[in-house]
């Protein structure tokens, strides 16, 4: 057999060559085409998917969210495992999928299912919904930065606020970037800080101011008037803009003389409450490592 191969490659020597260079283009073709990657993605095909309802303790958020989207979830084809966890206000199950479908097809099954899921009256009303989570790999964690500023004008809330709506932002309009993730600082937000006093005396619930501040933190369209020839649109923006803005809303009237937010709490900005610790070590100029804690 060995022969008859080396006689034929003998005897059609041409041949012989241009199959080579044949196969030398398409190995060189190849070899640029091979996908090769610093940091080899080794983890299994999942889906992630979170429901929060806060306040909740961990045994009901087990028997009224957790165990119903398990019950829901457990047919999908191609599910090797299920795996789930309830905690204080927060319910997170974990679909793992074989390797012969892709997290794009289990995204699609498990959003399909996620429409089939009855959760109770309590937490309908609540609003509480699943939602799946971003589809990234435990792999794909490669870049760690921080924000960092010597003006005295913009201190840590000012460097998160930037964080959230500039730099995130622009990170996530970048090729293969999935997501984001913020550790640290304070976030900024209205406070509106209600004297319990205050309210009783005036004959007013928490549900009511709450009620009437988002009822008036809304832009409202209207017709139009006409102008010669031509319509002027009308709208009355009503979205609050700073502290003032919330201070001058009416909570409600009595005998004619209007309740503002201002006359039953105090409106200021502050931070969000801070749940968690996140640290990281820091490798200084001179050689030596510290770990700092946000």
């Amino acid at each position: 057999m060995i022969r008859k191969f080396v006689d034929f490659a003998l005897h059609n020597r041409f041949i012989v060559i241009a199959v080579t260079l044949m196969l030398f283009v398409w190995g060189g073709i190849s070899f640029h085409q091979l996908p090769v990657e610093a940091y080899p993605d080794v983890a299994d095909n999942y889906v992630e998917i979170v429901t929060q309802w806060p306040g909740i303790s961990a045994e009901q958020m087990e028997q009224q969210i957790t165990i119903p989207l398990e019950i829901v979830m457990n047919g999908i084809p191609h599910v090797t495992h299920l795996r789930s966890f309830s905690l204080f206000g927060l319910s997170d199950i974990k679909l793992i999928f074989d390797d012969e479908e892709e997290n794009a097809w289990g995204r699609e099954r498990a959003l399909e299912r996620l429409s089939q899921v009855n959760f109770p009256p309590a937490a309908v009303a609540a609003g509480v919904s699943a939602q799946l989570q971003t589809d990234w790999s435990p792999a794909g964690q490669i870049y760690f930065f921080t924000l960092h500023s010597t003006n005295p004008a913009y201190d840590v809330m000012e460097l998160k606020s930037l964080e959230d709506w500039t730099v995130e932002k622009n990170f996530k309009s970048v090729p293969n970037v999935v997501d984001v993730a913020s550790f640290g600082g304070p976030t900024r937000e209205y406070q509106v800080r209600v004297d319990p006093d205050k309210l009783i005396s005036y004959g007013l619930s928490i549900g009511e101011a709450e009620q009437q501040l988002t009822s008036n933190n809304a832009n409202g369209g209207g017709s139009f008037i006409e102008a010669g020839l031509q319509q002027v649109n009308i709208q009355e923006v009503g979205l609050v803009r700073d502290v003032k803005d919330i201070e001058n809303t009416v909570i409600f009237t009595k005998n004619g003389t209007p309740i503002h937010v201002r006359d039953i709490a105090v409106v200021a900005q502050g931070p969000k409450l801070r749940l968690g610790q996140f640290a990281r070590a820091i490798r200084h100029e001179d050689g030596s490592w510290s770990t700092t804690t946000t």
